[in-house]
């Protein structure tokens, strides 16, 4: 028989399914993964244009010395307390490797992001999930699973809601778990957990670069946390996590504040106007505090014939075939353009 090189792979990745993004296709809307409907700010792209090539030659800061030093600046938080990241999903790895033992417990309220369970299968972690409560109410209970991490997508995702803060700061009065809140909609909703940052040693909050700021290809994302945490985390980071090219990019998105305005304002407008017209359809959803809905279909086979007919019209959206989920999709905020037609497929299905 001949040798398959995957027999020496580890069983319990063997074992794993794998995370599975939104799709890809390139000739379709995707109203699919979240990504803003608009570009970059002015200044970012003149970064892009300017950059010297030449500087490629050498290692970039490998801790983003500048993008750290303007993230303070910008968010009021020490750079000694600020570990940069190829996107916030590195940062999330970086956590479960630097914080998890195999056989150690994370915890999740579920649904939530499905990369947690990955990089919880990868480390060999046990994986605690505690369902939302009615109205997607954060769960009391996700402090009481004997979890040394505790993850909190604020807002969630997939269904746009924020965490209850005294739920949140409840488990965090426990100070037995690292809870990390994942911030990555929060420029589009009304709550963050940064100004808590200075009470709660045990409190970690990140934040992307790929949602509000436009840079989801460039791979951007900021950890804050105590800073005798960051120390030890810095040291379980790749040596040169985050390019060049992207730290320089992340400086000049920091930067533009009045574009980051701009393009929420811009997301909120037409947040509106979906949910106007799909509440007239009589459709129902969370109150989002994101840049999408998670919208209830009423059953299963209306949310996937909403699916095939929005395909048909080389719109993409993102189903989940799983409880709680199953009967709902999940809507990106587009231009106005692309939210009517949206809109005129959905119409098609509901009548």
């Amino acid at each position: 028989m001949s040798f398959r090189p995957d027999s020496l792979v580890r069983p319990d990745v063997l074992r794993m399914a794998g995370y599975v993004p939104g799709e890809q296709h390139r000739d379709c809307v995707k109203l699919n993964t979240n990504e803003p409907a608009w570009p970059a700010s002015p200044s970012v792209q003149a970064v892009l244009r300017g950059f010297d090539a030449g500087a490629l030659r050498v290692y970039p800061s490998p801790r983003s010395d500048a993008l750290r030093a303007k993230a303070a600046e910008v968010f009021g938080v020490p750079a000694e307390q600020i570990l940069a990241g190829n996107g916030s999903d590195d940062l999330l790895t970086i956590l479960v490797r630097g914080l998890v033992d195999a056989g150690e417990t994370i915890a999740v309220p579920s649904p939530t992001y499905g990369l947690y369970d990955t990089l919880a299968e990868l480390q060999g972690a046990k994986m605690v999930h505690v369902p939302y409560g009615p109205d997607w109410a954060l769960p009391i209970e996700l402090g009481e699973q004997g979890a040394k991490l505790i993850f909190v997508a604020s807002p969630n995702n997939p269904s746009a809601t924020a965490a209850d803060r005294d739920v949140l700061v409840s488990i965090l009065a426990r100070r037995d778990a690292i809870v990390v809140v994942d911030e990555a909609y929060a420029d589009f909703g009304t709550t963050s957990f940064l100004p808590e940052l200075s009470d709660h040693p045990n409190l970690v909050v990140l934040r992307t670069f790929s949602k509000s700021y436009a840079l989801a290809g460039a791979r951007l994302g900021l950890l804050f946390g105590h800073r005798e945490l960051v120390a030890q985390l810095d040291k379980v980071k790749d040596s040169y996590n985050v390019n060049a090219l992207t730290q320089a990019l992340g400086v000049a998105a920091l930067e533009d504040r009045a574009y980051l305005s701009e393009l929420v304002h811009k997301t909120l407008a037409e947040r509106a106007h979906l949910e106007r017209e799909l509440s007239a359809m009589g459709l129902r959803f969370p109150r989002s505090e994101a840049n999408f809905l998670l919208v209830s279909m009423g059953s299963r086979e209306r949310a996937q014939a909403t699916v095939a007919e929005l395909r048909a019209r080389k719109l993409l959206v993102r189903y989940w075939d799983k409880p709680r989920l199953d009967d709902c999709v999940r809507i990106t905020v587009g231009t106005r353009e692309q939210n009517d037609r949206l809109l005129e497929g959905v119409r098609a299905v509901v009548g």
